[in-house]
């Protein structure tokens, strides 16, 4: 039979092509006829939408906060209800029966019947300890890598059919930002990819921006999942920021039925990437339509409003909010010691981004240091060079990174990858940055630091450097470099420019971090000492561990909408199905040969031209690239897939096995 996976989109049978993925989302991902013929899982719900995807997450969280409670009181009883009904039924019978073998076998106390009791208290315990786990649903790597869960190899498959529409809908279902995303994600999804193992990972990040770039809409898709369904839950919260993560919050809590009023301090919306991201990375244009998109939502939005300077959290509270979430960034700078003023030729990366992206631009000229190796750095450093310096020169304290050999080990019927350890001892940035400003002509003079600077009728002229033996660092994190003896030398500088970078500030809070954290992997956290019955107070994204990236802010701020539906109203209006039974694509086995392990490359323009204005350095793919591209996907959320995969490498594990035994 001829697999859909091998046929090119422009040659599907149109029997094929009325052959759809009804539901597409995350919810049920049937493969279906026409809506008169569907098949329809057992307990199946039908066709959910996106609140109702909200709603179903929701209702999830809650029970499997409550499961374990349930199996306190009888072993089982907290699978059953969050829907693992085999592993519940197993321990609800397997207790009695244990109960009853100690109660037959009582002829006094002995070891004998020790062991027995303490097997039956075991079961108990381990029927809590494994309720924990709730009714988790497998995902591929690549999703569970990414902090927004965002459904990767769903979409990409999508886009491989040749259905964009679909694609770009599954991807803003939790990531109201594709085309953003698209350009400036670190994706972490493309580290864990399962093709990367034997080749080059899927360019699911360039993906997602193809999807987003092919669609042409005449409508906004979050307006239309709100008025399918209009409601009002009757509460109001308040959003301090409207970058990525405020915006996301005020999205979902629209969805949910909130009203949102978003406190802003500037006089326009999006935050970071709209003061900070320089075009020839994310184009204005494109985050601001994103950003638009979310504003239409009959959103209040107030600029110009500073919190701890024009309001208060208690006056948020005194106006009727039942919650505020905080997403304020981390826009405090760090200041080096030794630096001096922009009239003497001393800037603050971030500032020089900001009058690069906002300001109407700075001119440079001569030579110019870059303090500070992490990916804000690279972006200073590429933005200098088309600001008119003639020469750039990286000066950071860590070493370059280096090429290593990928180490894998088999575990959990998976061949994961052995990663080293973070010690700090590498650049921070990202190997595509750091090749990016190399490319158009930026040096990086690694393992070293400036310590002093030589001044000329109020300019600096020079600074004067030692090389670094190693680096240590102190209790709060603080990197502390220890030089080499008599590795000082001089570098030319017109311009020194400090990228070390920023902290979030707590002035509000008395100087105070926030407290309790929602989530482990995600920078959200409960502002405990404010919050109360009436009025919840959340701090999320940046300003909660300092920067990071843009999907974690996203991510955070669906988070914080979701924590507020369940604080403030409870148990959401839905029926969950708990079990799937998915009619997939017919499949054998992934296409496995050179040319499918090997990546596809966007268009790029040209390393001389780059520098010669802020125009968008990377194009995208071509629409036959981009499918050649997703078609190279292994779907590793197909149970099917996964377990030929299992097969496969467990065969080989054998065979390597059998040929150390045989030497």
């Amino acid at each position: 039979m001829e697999l859909a996976f091998n046929r090119r989109p422009d040659k599907l049978r149109m029997k094929d092509q009325e052959q759809i993925l009804e539901g597409y989302r995350e919810c049920h991902l049937c493969m279906v006829q026409n809506k008169t013929k569907a098949r329809r899982c057992r307990m199946c719900t039908g066709l959910l939408g996106l609140r109702d995807l909200i709603y179903l997450e929701i209702e999830r969280r809650r029970r499997n906060r409550l499961a374990p409670w349930l199996s306190a009181l009888a072993p089982g009883l907290g699978h059953w209800y969050t829907g693992r009904r085999y592993v519940g039924t197993f321990f609800f019978a397997l207790s009695p029966l244990c109960l009853g073998l100690v109660l037959s076998t009582y002829r006094g106390w002995n070891w004998g019947y020790t062991a027995l009791s303490f097997a039956f208290f075991m079961i108990w315990v381990l029927a809590i300890i494994d309720t924990k786990r709730g009714a988790g649903v497998f995902r591929a790597p690549c999703q569970e890598a990414c902090p927004g869960k965002v459904p990767c190899s769903h979409y990409v498959h999508l886009a491989a059919e040749g259905m964009d529409l679909q694609s770009l809908e599954l991807v803003e279902m939790v990531c109201p930002f594709p085309g953003t995303i698209g350009r400036v994600c670190q994706h972490p999804c493309e580290t864990d990819c399962n093709r990367g193992k034997d080749g080059e990972p899927i360019a699911i990040c360039g993906l997602k921006r193809f999807v987003d770039d092919h669609v042409k809409r005449p409508y906004n898709f979050y307006r239309r999942e709100i008025e399918k369904n209009a409601i009002s839950v009757g509460h109001s919260v308040a959003v301090v920021g409207s970058g990525p993560s405020g915006l996301t919050a005020a999205l979902y809590l629209r969805l949910l039925g909130f009203s949102v009023t978003i406190l802003e301090k500037r006089d326009f919306a999006g935050g970071t990437p709209a003061i900070y991201a320089p075009g020839y990375r994310l184009p204005s244009e494109v985050y601001r339509r994103e950003v638009d998109r979310i504003l239409e939502l009959d959103i209040d939005i107030r600029y110009g409003r500073t919190l701890g300077h024009d309001f208060t959290l208690g006056d948020l509270k005194n106006e009727g909010f039942s919650g505020a979430y905080l997403a304020i960034g981390s826009m405090r700078p760090v200041q080096l010691p030794h630096m001096g003023k922009e009239s003497e030729g001393f800037l603050d990366g971030r500032e020089f981004l900001e009058k690069t992206v906002v300001g109407g631009g700075m001119e440079l000229s001569g030579n110019v240091i870059i303090i500070g190796g992490g990916n804000v750095a690279m972006d200073v450093a590429r933005s200098a060079l088309r600001s008119g310096a003639q020469k750039v020169t990286i000066m950071c304290l860590e070493k370059k990174p280096v090429q290593r050999e990928k180490v894998f080990r088999f575990i959990r019927e998976e061949w994961t990858e052995i990663r080293p350890d973070e010690t700090g001892e590498f650049m921070p940035a990202n190997q595509w940055e750091i090749d990016n400003a190399m490319i158009e002509g930026a040096e990086i003079m690694d393992s070293a630091a400036t310590v002093s600077f030589d001044m000329k009728d109020g300019r600096v002229v020079r600074a004067f450097c030692q090389e670094i033996d190693h680096i240590e660092s102190t209790e709060e994190g603080r990197l502390v470099p220890v030089f080499s003896e008599g590795t000082g030398f001089w570098v030319d500088a017109d311009w020194v420019i400090a990228a070390v970078g920023s902290v979030p500030d707590y002035e509000f809070l008395g100087g105070q971090p926030p407290g309790k954290p929602l989530a482990n992997d995600l920078p959200v956290s409960l502002l405990e000492g404010i919050s109360s019955d009436s009025f919840t107070v959340l701090a999320g994204g940046d300003s909660v561990h300092g920067p990071a990236s843009v999907i974690e802010a996203i991510a955070a701020g669906r988070e914080a909408a979701l924590y507020f539906y369940s604080e403030i109203i409870g148990k959401p209006p839905i029926s969950i199905r708990y079990t799937s039974r998915r009619i997939q694509h017919p499949w054998a086995n992934y296409v496995d040969n050179y040319d499918m392990r090997r990546r596809r490359m966007e268009v790029s323009v040209a390393p001389g031209l780059r520098v010669e204005d802020f125009v968008e350095v990377h194009r995208g793919f071509p629409e036959r690239v981009a499918r050649e591209e997703a078609d190279r996907c292994m779907r590793c959320d197909w149970v099917l897939m996964r377990q030929v995969k299992v097969d496969k490498y467990k065969a080989k594990l054998a065979e390597e096995e059998e040929e150390d035994f045989i030497y």
